[in-house]
């Protein structure tokens, strides 16, 4: 073997350890989220953003009408050599991309966006598309970063989806294991929160548990793996939270103030889903029944008013998607027949009768024999009808 040949040789591996080690390096940022920071972050680099337009939905509001400026969110997407600790939810940091670095250490971040998918294409091979506001930017070549951390995603997806199995054999004790170790390798997931959340109200013995599983979904719901897990999440803690309300009744008022904000993010998911109206109408008739009881007052007879008028809409709305429901009509019963007792000798009386009437008659068609009926509704429902001239 000649001493040129030892020297070529020698050259090469020097220039790919050379070429591995910079490109290893490049990989790692170091940058500073603000002027006043002097601890930079350590982030990945995941890849290049290759465009920057506006969102397509777009909504005025009053703020946009005084400033008049659009205020939709930008839509970014990132070209990605790999989808590896990429997720739905998850936060892309922005760094400005200086010509004159060889690495990006002591960089700066001039955006983020939030990621709403992660997909593979054929000719431009995983892209991550995300949501911010990047006006500054529109024009600057940036280079996108996640933070470093050692959550293990793909062995907290595995854990959940082998407690998944247990589910449907019926071992909770063994599920409930395995969704608490899924969380301990991914703390944030709400996919496995509101999993074992739903175990542990199925298991009769876990309330308290389950309240905490699913606010820990809610307070992760960014990070759903997708949109119907996501609405089945927010049907189930409406459900779940409309329950705690009747059980602790005001003992914890907080699960009913959380309600509003529940269905109007199912709605908005799914316009046309019957539950998620279904539960606005029960939520705001929880809710004006609450304000009902609360100190008179002009703000307070607004605040009823208010509530009053959220439930007539998200009842319209059930009745147009779903007529056959008996619990729809059990609880228009309860409403109209409070409706009815405080507008007593007014105008409005016989229209809120006549509706007690409506309602009571498809109740009775309905009814499935499933759940109860109390006395105080059916005995309105009778006397309405008697008033009415019905027998």
């Amino acid at each position: 073997m000649s001493f040129r040949f030892v020297l070529v040789c020698l050259s090469l591996f020097l220039s790919l350890f050379s070429l591995f080690s910079q490109t290893s390096e490049e990989r790692l940022a170091f940058a500073f989220k603000s002027q006043d920071s002097l601890d930079p972050l350590r982030m990945i680099i995941v890849g290049e953003v290759i465009g920057i337009e506006k969102a397509s939905f777009f909504e005025v509001d009053k703020v946009s009408a005084e400033l008049d400026v659009d205020t939709r969110p930008d839509t970014v997407t990132v070209k990605v050599p790999s989808p590896k600790g990429l997720r739905v939810g998850q936060t892309l940091y922005l760094l400005e991309k200086n010509p004159d670095h060889k690495t990006y250490r002591d960089g700066n971040i001039v955006g983020m966006v939030t990621v709403k998918s992660v997909f593979q294409t054929t000719f431009f091979g995983w892209q991550v598309r995300g949501e911010g506001y990047l006006r500054l930017i529109e024009d600057r070549p940036v280079t996108a970063a996640r933070l470093l951390d050692t959550t293990k995603y793909e062995e907290a997806f595995i854990a959940k989806k082998q407690a998944d199995h247990f589910v449907a054999k019926g071992k909770l004790e063994e599920a409930i294991r395995l969704y608490k170790r899924a969380i301990s390798m991914d703390p944030g997931h709400p996919d496995i929160h509101f999993a074992l959340g739903k175990v542990h109200w199925q298991d009769g013995e876990g309330y308290v548990s389950a309240a905490y599983e699913f606010s820990q979904a809610w307070k992760n719901r960014e990070r759903f793996s997708n949109a119907q897990e996501k609405l089945l999440f927010y049907l189930e803690y409406m459900r779940f939270l409309i329950y705690q309300f009747k059980t602790e009744g005001k003992e914890n008022p907080k699960s009913l103030e959380l309600l509003p904000q529940i269905a109007k993010e199912a709605r908005t998911l799914n316009p046309k889903n019957y539950e998620a109206w279904l539960y606005s109408f029960e939520s705001a008739y929880l809710q004006f029944v609450r304000a009902n009881a609360l100190a008179s007052g002009m703000d307070a007879r607004k605040n009823k008013d208010e509530w009053s008028e959220k439930a007539e809409e998200a009842l319209a709305k059930s009745l147009s998607l779903r007529k056959s429901d008996y619990y729809l009509h059990k609880l228009a019963c309860e409403y109209y027949n409070l409706k009815w007792k405080e507008t007593r000798g007014s105008q409005k009386e016989k229209d809120y009768r006549d509706k007690l009437v409506e309602h009571g008659k498809l109740l009775r068609i309905y009814y499935t024999g499933e759940g109860t009926i109390s006395e105080e509704i059916l005995n309105a429902v009778r006397l309405a009808e008697k008033q009415s001239g019905i027998h």
